[in-house]
């Protein structure tokens, strides 16, 4: 065994102190291993969601948010990974019996512990697809668990090629300013030049999701805190077996999508999709009041609704006409806009979308940082830091 490269001991400590408190232990033990440089100790950590990792949220179309996984990947070849995986070995990690040599992800999904966070996931996904082309186990790239930021610097020095050109199972990283960075899976590429990818969140209740991403602005999608680094690319006899088996998808046959527009207040009844090109229906929702979220025209299932229930034929909806009241009460007007200073007085929820945990901070003083028209919980509120407290509606703040 290689000599483990070594910081000192007032490097280390500076370092286990970067982490947060709930992780720092995890960061202690992982400086003592033997199988892991010091360098490549993932130190640095922050809660993001797809909200804050996206400058453009209608365009990213986030989708499969913690889907579940009930067939597993698939044996050879490759496929697309649509759902969050479930008890496989490349996504739990060592002290847990698995082959991840990354720490413990925030929330812990126990399934595949690794999980929540972004470096946990990566690591976890290039190392599956290579294990699947080659038919071998283990984890053939130990050294992918680090800082996101880092990714770049552990694969080339891995002997990993790099590239500004996105491929088929290629890691993306990004490095942020003051910031951990970010890592995500290409799962496709797309005839437009966009990337369809797969990811999760450290201290988020986002544990996998997919998306898709262009570079319009560039930087692959992400906020203006973010910079793109590169491509990290599987080994060459690996893109070849995937490139190469790569089986052709069905082309969707669409379904009209011209009777609803984003906004309408709907009932679903009828299946839904965990994808608007989804072949085989998840669930079926009955008589759900809810709202068009989002369209995807030319698709099999182009819509959906409030929640992120699924994506449905325009056929499963139908208008709400809600029961006229006798003395309506006017929606109360709210001055709240970006940068007010704002006390809360009531609950919120971890994503604009109501889709999340329950945000809390009753009688703290916070920022609007950014409000999300048209959504349950709109108003992104935070302290000085930056860091986001939660999303809430108006009645829950008391403007300062």
């Amino acid at each position: 065994m290689e000599e483990k490269e070594k910081l000192s001991w007032e490097e280390r400590i500076a370092r286990i102190e970067q982490a947060p408190k709930e992780v720092q232990v995890m960061v202690a033990k992982a400086f003592i291993r033997d199988d892991i440089p010091d360098e490549d100790v993932q130190y640095l950590f922050e809660e993001v969601t797809p909200e804050d990792l996206n400058e453009n949220m209608e365009e990213a179309c986030v989708e499969n948010l913690n889907a579940d996984d009930p067939e597993g990947i698939g044996a050879e070849g490759f496929t697309m990974r649509t759902s969050r995986p479930n008890n496989d070995k490349n996504y739990i990690v060592k002290s847990s019996g698995g082959w991840n040599t990354c720490i413990k992800g925030n929330p812990t999904y126990a399934p595949a512990n690794a999980l929540a966070n972004c470096v946990g996931y990566a690591s976890g996904r290039f190392n599956e697809i290579i294990n699947i082309a080659r038919d071998t186990t283990g984890c053939p790239y130990p050294t992918l668990n680090c800082n996101a930021g880092q990714f770049k610097e552990r694969a080339e020095k891995a002997g990993l090629k790099t590239g500004s050109t996105p491929k088929l199972g290629a890691i993306m990283c990004w490095g942020k300013t003051g910031g951990a960075g970010h890592v995500a899976i290409v799962e496709k590429v797309n005839k437009d030049g966009s990337v369809y990818t797969s990811e999760s969140g450290w201290g988020s209740s986002a544990i996998f999701w997919n998306q898709t991403r262009n570079n319009k602005n560039g930087r692959w999608g992400s906020g203006s805190l973010y910079y793109f680094r590169c491509f990290i690319y599987v080994p060459d006899d690996v893109q070849k077996a995937i490139d190469g088996g790569q089986p052709t998808p069905p082309t969707p046959t669409p379904t009209p999508c011209d009777k609803f527009n984003i906004g309408d207040d709907v009932v679903l009844n009828g299946p839904i999709y965990v994808s608007s090109n989804a072949t085989k229906p998840a669930n079926t929702i009955k008589n759900k009041i809810t709202k068009v979220s989002r369209k995807n025209p030319g698709s099999a299932h182009p819509y959906n609704t409030t929640g992120d229930l699924g994506w449905c034929d325009e056929s499963s909806l139908t208008k709400y006409t809600p029961a006229p009241t006798p003395t309506p009460e006017p929606p109360k007007p709210t001055e709240l806009k970006v940068g007010d200073k704002v006390k809360i007085i009531g609950t919120g929820n971890g994503s604009s979308y109501g889709t999340s945990n329950t945000a809390y901070g009753i009688g703290w003083t916070q920022y609007i940082f950014k409000i999300w028209t048209g959504r349950p919980y709109p108003y992104q509120v935070g302290g000085k830091t930056g860091d986001t407290t939660g999303f809430y509606e108006a009645s829950a703040l008391q403007k300062l």
